[in-house]
């Protein structure tokens, strides 16, 4: 194993770590819960194979759902987000960035990664959402559980991303 695939696995076990024993008890206001689990499919090489991309999402979204008992919900939607993530990636990405490159701060930029894994983040919320309450019944709370994890998580993985950035760099 190369050193990056090291890394992502280290990257996937941590992520998994941190969701299901600390993030998935957070509930903001009763409301907001961040789910950082999806900043490992953010974080994947723009090169990956879209196949690999996709089993990569459907096993996070699995394990999530294992240890969460939420019957495929997350991976089902996480499936979604590994799909969409190439064309969104050719949508935000500058025509100046080369092929093989991992988005992030550094290569995209800090306003075009924001709104990378804003947009990705803002799918994969309302359709968790939408799929977890699966009703309209309360269109006002839906939508202040849809923003309010939206904001958290945008807010979590671009802490993470900055401290990715100033922590490895010499």
């Amino acid at each position: 194993m190369n050193k990056a695939a090291i890394q992502r696995f280290l990257s996937f076990i941590l992520l998994v770590l941190l969701q299901v024993w600390l993030f998935n008890n957070i509930h903001l206001f009763g409301v907001a819960t961040p789910f950082v689990y999806l900043a490992f499919t953010l974080k994947l090489p723009a090169k990956m194979n879209r196949n690999t991309v996709l089993m990569l999402s459907a096993l996070m979204g699995l394990i999530i759902d294992l240890f969460g008992s939420t019957l495929g919900l997350n991976m089902s939607v996480m499936v979604i987000i590994g799909f969409l993530r190439f064309y969104l990636l050719k949508l935000f990405a500058p025509r100046d960035v080369y092929e093989d490159y991992v988005p992030s701060f550094e290569t995209l930029g800090n306003f075009m990664f924001v709104r990378y894994a804003g947009t990705m983040i803002l799918i994969h919320v309302t359709i968790l959402h939408l799929m977890e309450s699966f009703t309209l019944f309360d269109p006002v709370k839906l939508v202040l559980r849809i923003l309010s994890s939206f904001i958290l998580t945008v807010l979590l993985v671009c802490a993470m991303e900055s401290i990715n950035i100033k922590g490895f760099k010499k």
